[in-house]
């Protein structure tokens, strides 16, 4: 349960780092390629802790499941602010390309 403890107070600090940073940092790839390794372990984990829950454990498994809730939630919200970033990157990046096409034209 201490490994379980751990990895899901990793990943907690991951998500944290990702909502913090700029899109456009290049630390991000190499982040999210974690969390998924960190989101795997924990599967993994998971499946063998309460590979033969009982009625005892179910507070635990209960614990567990609001807290992968929290982390597809953190996951969701960062990752639908991030595509905003992009669109509206997209956006100003076609906005000053007919700009710059207008002032071409002078």
């Amino acid at each position: 349960m201490e490994q379980l403890n751990q990895l899901n107070t990793e990943i907690e600090a991951i998500l944290n780092k990702l909502n913090q940073i700029p899109a456009e940092d290049e630390s991000t790839d190499e982040l999210v390629s974690y969390l998924q390794e960190l989101v795997g372990k924990r599967q993994v984990l998971l499946n063998s802790v309460f590979e033969h829950a009982t009625a005892a454990n179910a507070a635990e498994l209960q614990q567990q499941l609001q807290m992968t809730q929290s982390f597809e939630a953190k996951a969701v919200m960062i990752k639908e602010h991030r595509q905003a970033l992009l669109h509206v990157g997209r956006k100003n990046k076609r906005q000053l390309n007919v700009y710059k096409t207008i002032d071409s034209n002078r």
